[in-house]
């Protein structure tokens, strides 16, 4: 048990050190209402990538990729009005539709913190690609009584890095 704490410790740490902020940009949306720091090389998705990847869906107000479009960040305010306290179902609400369509998900953590004073609600999968296996992390947080969901994912290959990464960026989510 000990091992495995200073095991995620030093990940964290090492995550934390590959964000500095040469390595990284702060991204503002919502009219600078949501803050949140990201990798440099993931940058704005071309419409037609968009086109690609998501097809006929509605575009997010948030949408970016590393150069081959393996890694991807998303984020959409939803609708949904809700408090903190309805973060917890609500994500159990998103991984039962999840569960409902795909056949192939596979949940691999689930949980609710508190980052920079605001809830977040959080889970992480893996789901098949036509191709491969995609990690998929979700994360949700308020924003006026709206449901922020952000989407991070990337190919299984690419995992190991980037998970903590994800995990990085989370830990970045300033909400005012």
């Amino acid at each position: 048990m000990l091992k495995k704490l200073i095991s995620c410790n030093l990940a964290f740490v090492v995550s934390l050190y590959s964000f500095s902020q040469k390595n990284a940009d702060t991204i503002a949306i919502l009219d600078a209402k949501v803050k949140i720091v990201v990798p440099k090389e993931l940058t704005p998705m071309s419409d037609e990538m968009f086109a690609i990847k998501y097809g006929n869906k509605k575009k997010p107000i948030l949408i970016l990729s590393d150069k081959d479009a393996e890694v991807n960040l998303l984020a959409d305010l939803t609708p949904q009005p809700a408090t903190e306290n309805d973060l917890a179902a609500y994500r159990d609400f998103r991984i039962e539709q999840i569960k409902k369509n795909r056949s192939d998900f596979e949940i691999k953590d689930k949980g609710l913190k508190t980052v920079n004073g605001k809830k977040v609600a959080y889970f992480k999968f893996l789901s098949q690609a036509i191709d491969q296996k995609v990690f998929n992390y979700y994360f949700f947080a308020l924003v006026e009584g709206k449901v922020l969901l952000f989407t991070f994912n990337c190919i299984e290959k690419l995992q190991k890095d980037w998970e903590a990464k994800a995990d990085t960026m989370l830990s970045t989510l300033k909400i005012r």
